[in-house]
C-alpha cells in the first residue's frame, strides 16, 4: 500500500516537474542567456515558463552568474542591478467556430464538438535578468563590496543537487 502511494507522489512530481524550466541555454521551454558588457561585469537573463516560480527562477538565475564568474575566473560577484520582470503572453486561438453540425444520409445529423479556441488564454513567465559585477578576493572591487558580495563557489556547492 505504501509503495504504491509512494510510487504515485513519484510519478505526479516527475510529470511536473516536466513541464517547469529545466537548467540550460535558453530553448522554446526557456533557460540562460548572457552577455559580456565589460571586462569584469555581464548582464544574465534567466527565461522561465508558467510552470516555473519567481522563486526558482531567482535561484537558477543565482546559479548561472555563479557559473559565469567561476568560468571567467573570478572568485565573487555582486548584483548592481536586478531588472527581472514577469511577462504576461495572451495566446490567441485561429479557429472561430468550436463546433459544427454535419449531416449525412448514413447515420443522420451528426454534432462534432472540438475545444473552445474561441477565447484567449494568458499566461506568465518569470524573467529574471541581474547585472552583475565579478571580482577576484583581495581586488579594490572585493573591498567596496565586501557586505553584499556573493560568493561563487558557495552558490554552486549549496544548489548543485537543487538545480541539475
Amino acid at each position: 500500500m505504501y509503495n504504491k502511494i509512494f510510487s504515485k507522489i513519484c510519478l505526479i512530481s516527475l510529470i511536473l516537474s516536466a513541464c517547469s524550466t529545466s537548467y540550460g541555454p535558453l530553448n522554446f521551454m526557456g533557460g540562460y542567456e548572457e552577455k559580456r558588457i565589460g571586462k569584469d561585469m555581464m548582464e544574465v537573463k534567466f527565461y522561465g515558463n508558467q510552470h516555473t516560480s519567481k522563486e526558482k527562477v531567482s535561484q537558477l538565475l543565482l546559479y548561472r552568474c555563479a557559473e559565469l564568474t567561476k568560468q571567467f575566473g573570478f572568485d565573487f560577484f555582486v548584483v548592481l542591478k536586478d531588472q527581472s520582470y514577469e511577462e504576461e503572453l495572451t495566446n490567441s486561438p485561429t479557429i472561430n467556430q468550436p463546433f459544427r453540425t454535419v449531416e449525412s444520409e448514413s447515420v443522420g445529423v451528426r454534432t462534432v464538438v472540438s475545444p473552445d479556441l474561441t477565447m484567449n488564454t494568458t499566461s506568465k513567465n518569470s524573467v529574471g535578468v541581474y547585472v552583475i559585477g565579478m571580482f577576484k578576493e583581495g581586488s579594490k572591487d572585493y573591498s567596496q563590496y565586501k557586505k553584499s558580495h556573493i560568493k561563487a563557489k558557495r552558490i554552486l556547492k549549496e544548489y548543485k543537487n537543487y538545480i541539475k
